[in-house]
């Protein structure tokens, strides 16, 4: 479930995990396609043919992230401690989680919540294991210092994620149970999720299957595109034609994308060029006028089949830079 050549090597023997301080270090060449080797390991690299750090009882430890240094020596130490292990996945940990989100995150009371709350939360708990496996994916690739590629498509035909992020993350039976147990069918929450309003055609499901590709092959690659407010469009057959109308795929929260405010660009539209000098006397040209939008980055996590890795979609959302406008 960790992207750490390290922790896997230590996993794949079936022995009990062992924290990432006493696993010994590897070469960080890259000699196949993935970011780590997996036969120079000696160990294969998937959940259901080794220890899986998801479908395992008992919280596992997590990798402990490289030195910065005396001066935040204690601070490191006590944020290590306080996160050293992952959520744990037996029914009543899943169960507390579910039920701790219906109460904190969405404000209602845990004895009474519908359906499609029973959905919201459940969806948040698994995100909650997603963000796990994505941020040290991340931190891995800043470490190993890999070289990346990105993927820029106008269209994701992603499907929805809740099932598909279950599987993956070898989750599905720990989360049926629990929500039995809470005496919910997961059968009757996948329907609460709306389809991503991202893609309509080929192109769109070429892009995802792309995604989903480089997440499992280990891949550091992220995919690019635009998070369309209304999508891309809503297709209606009227008299025979085809009219296209707006998809309210955002009408209701989404609880996989991540919002980054702080990951925010000024667009410029049209405007024009115009020569000035500076302050050395050196002719310039600069961009001016036209209209500027906001651009806001909204993360999407891609987790591999049977990997440690989980890779983004960073989808851009337009806003603007004024608000008002008269």
């Amino acid at each position: 479930r960790i992207p750490w050549a390290q922790a896997a090597q230590a996993f794949g023997s079936r022995l009990k995990p062992t924290r990432r301080k006493d696993v010994p270090p590897q070469s960080p060449i890259m000699t196949t396609s993935g970011v780590w080797d997996a036969n120079a390991a000696n160990f294969e690299m998937k959940r259901k043919s080794s220890f899986s750090l998801f479908s395992a009882s008992d919280p596992t430890s997590r990798p402990r992230p490289a030195d910065a240094g005396e001066k935040d020596k204690d601070k490191n130490e006590k944020l290590w401690n306080l996160m050293a292990n992952y959520k744990a996945n037996d029914t009543e940990s899943v169960q507390k989680d579910i039920v701790s989100h219906v109460e904190y995150s969405l404000a209602c009371t845990r004895f009474s919540f519908s359906k499609e709350d029973a959905y919201r939360a459940a969806s948040l708990a698994v995100r909650d294991r997603l963000l796990e496996s994505f941020n040290d994916t991340n931190a891995w690739y800043r470490q190993q210092d890999v070289k990346r590629g990105y993927y820029l498509s106008a269209e994701y035909l992603l499907g929805r994620a809740f099932q598909n992020a279950l599987v993956n993350l070898d989750l599905e039976p720990a989360f049926q149970e629990a929500m039995m147990g809470l005496g919910f069918e997961m059968e009757d929450l996948y329907p609460f999720e709306a389809d991503p309003g991202l893609g309509n055609g080929g192109l769109g499901r070429l892009a995802a299957c792309f995604l989903d590709s480089m997440a499992t092959l280990s891949l550091p690659c992220w995919g690019y595109g635009i998070r369309y407010t209304y999508g891309i469009f809503k297709q209606d057959i009227v008299n025979g034609w085809q009219v296209e109308k707006p998809d309210y795929w955002l009408a209701k929260p989404v609880p996989w994308e991540i919002p980054r405010p702080d990951i925010t660009y000024p667009i410029r539209f049209g405007g024009h060029v115009e020569e000035y000098k500076d302050e050395t006397g050196a002719q310039r040209q600069r961009w001016v006028g036209g209209e500027i939008i906001q651009a806001m980055a909204y993360d999407n996590p891609i987790p591999g089949f049977d990997t440690y890795n989980t890779n983004n979609l960073r989808l851009w959302r337009s806003l603007p830079s004024e608000e008002f406008d008269f």
